[in-house]
């Protein structure tokens, strides 16, 4: 498809797909779609997202989404973010109608990502800078139209920034060196992360860093990082149909005996059996 064929689709409201990269396992944050759309007062739509995130941004009018039995609504300059796996409502406003951007994102991580930051739980986005979200979106919609090389990986990069400005934003209040080290810790969660490692790109001593880490969360920072391993294995064991060494591998354990043996410690139960509870459910 041409740039001028996506341009067309864009201005009449369609969402744009991108297909995962070839490197798609090496980029935390994966853009799987971008569009924009108007409406005008209707039915409630329903949707259900099972594997992608999306970053809805309300450029005129406003929105109402339900979601947990809650209703939310967003008005111009405002986000709100439907996430995976749950289901969601929404219909036009009071302003009788809408204009909102839309981000797709499709990551392994996403939901220890938004955790870190504390984006995970339903929440009107309300921007100190909306000039600024409104330049992110700009720039995304500049690379999903033209694809040049390595707009991947500027994709993920103004993704990440995206979740930045919105958690900057939002009601959470921690430390920078601490907000930096929970974000660093849900993007490379398949890796191995020291103490050093942490203090080395947040600054300081490790005993000052500790201390404030602590402070801040209830936990010491690796205790923080296998507490978020954990609710990430629970989210693809309960929610996915991966193999359980794969799952080990992306929540940093190479070694798939070692990973079931940490979780069933922690959760009085193995991955399979959890799994197999899971699907019994409704």
């Amino acid at each position: 498809m041409s740039i001028s064929e996506r341009r067309s689709r864009l201005e009449k409201g369609i969402n744009l797909y991108i297909p995962p990269p070839e490197n798609g396992n090496d980029l935390p944050l994966s853009l799987s779609g971008y569009g924009h759309e108007r409406g005008t007062r209707g039915e409630p739509q329903k949707c259900q997202y099972s594997d992608i995130t999306v970053f809805e941004f309300i450029v005129s009018g406003n929105v109402i989404y339900r979601e947990n039995e809650t209703n939310y609504q967003v008005e111009a300059g405002e986000m709100f973010i439907l996430h995976r796996t749950l289901p969601h409502e929404y219909t036009v406003g009071p302003a009788g109608y809408v204009h909102k951007r839309y981000v797709n994102i499709r990551s392994a991580c996403i939901n220890a990502i938004l955790q870190s930051v504390g984006l995970n739980k339903p929440q009107v986005i309300q921007f100190e800078h909306p000039s600024r979200t409104k330049a992110i979106f700009r720039e995304i919609r500049k690379l999903t139209l033209t694809r040049e090389e390595g707009f991947n990986q500027a994709l993920s990069i103004l993704l990440y920034r995206l979740i930045l400005e919105a958690s900057s934003s939002s009601t959470i209040n921690k430390p920078p060196a601490v907000q930096k080290a929970m974000t660093y810790m849900a993007a490379h969660i398949s890796e191995k992360i020291s103490l050093e490692d942490l203090v080395g790109i947040t600054g300081g001593s490790i005993r000052h860093f500790s201390r404030v880490f602590k402070q801040s969360t209830g936990e010491a920072p690796l205790q923080w990082l296998l507490s978020l391993r954990r609710k990430e294995a629970i989210d693809l064991i309960c929610q996915t149909d991966l193999p359980i060494g794969e799952i080990a591998r992306r929540v940093g354990y190479s070694d798939p005996l070692g990973f079931s043996a940490f979780f069933k410690k922690h959760m009085g139960q193995s991955p399979t059996e959890m799994r197999a509870k899971a699907r019994l459910k409704p």
